[in-house]
């Protein structure tokens, strides 16, 4: 029996084998220090992309999939660097003395999203990725930070009011898309722009949510009675990446869009966490 279970196991890993599409960006902290990792969507081929004594994080996959944002501390403030995914072309896109985080690209690959603490508390900015030219998108009272763009421009972004909400800017005007006691983070657009993922504690442990455009038809996407954060969607939005602790520490999982448990992807003692999902 235990031969058979062995081999049942075997056959099951070899059957997702190359089925799930594109690559992952991540962090990881398995050699000793954080850095930037990339890996098929199976979870083959794991490549470092960088090598630095310094604190990298929070990378973000282009649409096309060639490039790499992400934040580092290497030069002692909390800036936005770009790489290949062949790990070259290394270059740094900020240079200011407050810090530019929660990096992530527009549709269209000509932008970078991010957040920046430039007047004191968190704003939504964007950044040209050829010219390096900036501009404000969001900003008011209190923190706006994490954002997300679909494809015809909308932004999903966490406010802080108070508590965490999820919200919606979309031709200038802005609404909740979550409104409830404790912290809703960590937004993503499905690829057609219709469903925004989510995580909340509301619930006690940290889960993803998902909720339609329209503010409509709330659901839990994966609810363990452990962490899980950022739902990272396929190209093809039939599946989703999660970083949880479910086995004790952190480790990226697939799941589908339904919310079953397909694939754990990293297996390793170390922290591997903050998917990015693309072509």
């Amino acid at each position: 029996m235990r031969v058979a279970a062995v081999l049942a196991s075997a056959a099951c890993a070899l059957s997702a084998f190359g089925l799930y599409p594109g690559k992952i960006a991540f962090t990881s902290d398995r050699e000793g220090n954080h850095e930037i990792y990339l890996m098929k969507g199976d979870g083959s081929d794991v490549v470092r992309l960088t090598n630095d004594k310094g604190y990298d994080d929070q990378p973000a996959l282009s649409p096309a999939g060639d490039r790499v944002v992400f934040v580092s501390n290497r030069d002692g403030n909390h800036e936005l660097y770009l790489v290949g995914v062949d790990g070259k072309g290394l270059r740094r896109l900020t240079d200011t003395p407050y810090s530019e985080i929660d990096p992530s690209f527009s549709p269209d690959g000509r932008w970078i999203i991010y957040t920046a603490m430039a007047q004191g508390d968190k704003d939504i900015w964007r950044l040209n990725v050829e010219t390096g030219d900036t501009e404000i998108l969001v900003a008011g009272e209190g923190d706006q930070f994490m954002a997300r763009m679909a494809s015809d421009g909308a932004l999903a972004y966490v406010e802080d009011g108070g508590d965490n909400e999820v919200m919606l800017l979309e031709d200038g005007a802005k609404k909740n898309l979550t409104l409830s006691p404790g912290v809703d983070t960590m937004p993503s657009f499905s690829p057609d722009g219709e469903t925004v993922y989510y995580v909340t504690n509301r619930g006690g442990d940290y889960d993803l949510m998902a909720v339609g455009r329209d503010g409509s038809g709330t659901r839990e996407m994966v609810a363990l009675e452990s962490t899980e954060a950022r739902g990272a969607p396929s190209p093809d939005g039939a599946y989703l990446a999660v970083t949880s602790d479910k086995d004790g520490d952190l480790d990226i999982y697939i799941f589908s869009v339904e919310g079953e448990l397909l694939e754990q992807l990293t297996v390793n003692e170390s922290a591997d966490y903050e998917p990015s999902w693309s072509e």
